[in-house]
């Protein structure tokens, strides 16, 4: 007699997708091990091949441990997610700290600091199994975001900074410039980790740079002409100005 096929339990439904990030429990060791294991695991094997128990194997912990700290494994995906993101934030932030207080220096290592940060090819295989799951999970999809806008606020707060020293008039500069400087650090990266092509995308990085910051230098230097031109993004073809 054929045993009955096994019919696999229902995922257990995600958290609200505009829930905070538990940030308290991001100073407790073993909540850090657990996301930092679960990080190497996603990495390696992907989400769908991952198992909680392999994440319990891989921090050296009981599967129950997990457990009691995060309910399913999407969830975990979900804090790791955030978890991930706001390290690297700290990271450039602490860097930010001790650049150079010359405007167009500054701007040059912060890029090129993030530019460090994101070639981590941990991120970068964790980045696209999450745009993937992203595909298929709108809570992951609200949750990746939220935390792509937060890194685009990030970005616009320096890239102000920067305008605005040493300007004869406020500055503001348009809010698809964050969105530009994401997309292309993050797209770069991507490229070279798929090519192996290290030159070629450090060589193209550096023309970003050049283009960026003689940009950023023209709005911060034609007080004239820049409340005008760069206060907002323009408007979408077919609509008026």
């Amino acid at each position: 007699m054929a045993k009955p096929k096994r019919v696999p339990l229902p995922r257990k439904p995600a958290k609200s997708h505009d829930e905070l990030p538990r940030h308290s429990d991001w100073q407790n060791p073993r909540v850090v091990q657990i996301l930092d294991a679960a990080s190497r695991c996603f990495a390696r094997d992907g989400f769908a091949g991952t198992t909680v128990q392999q994440i319990a194997r891989e921090a050296g912990l009981t599967k129950s441990m997990i457990h009691y700290y995060f309910e399913s494994k999407q969830v975990l995906i979900l804090e790791l997610q955030a978890f991930i993101h706001e390290r690297y934030f700290r990271r450039v932030q602490s860097k930010l700290d001790t650049l150079s207080p010359e405007s167009e220096s500054r701007v040059k290592e912060a890029l090129w600091e993030v530019f460090d940060v994101v070639k981590d090819k941990q991120f970068l295989r964790l980045q696209l199994e999450t745009f993937a799951e992203a595909g298929r999970d709108p809570n992951m999809r609200n949750r990746m975001m939220l935390a792509m806008q937060r890194s685009r606020e990030f970005i616009d707060m320096g890239a102000n900074q920067v305008v605005e020293e040493g300007a004869a008039a406020p500055v503001r500069m348009p809010a698809s410039l964050s969105l530009l400087i994401q997309s292309t650090l993050l797209g770069l990266r991507i490229q070279e980790f798929l090519s192996g092509d290290s030159k070629m995308t450090r060589r193209a990085y550096e023309l970003f740079v050049a283009m960026l910051t003689g940009a950023l230098t023209w709005a911060r230097d034609d007080d004239a002409e820049v409340p005008k031109t760069m206060a907002t993004d323009p408007p979408p073809a077919g609509e008026a100005p």
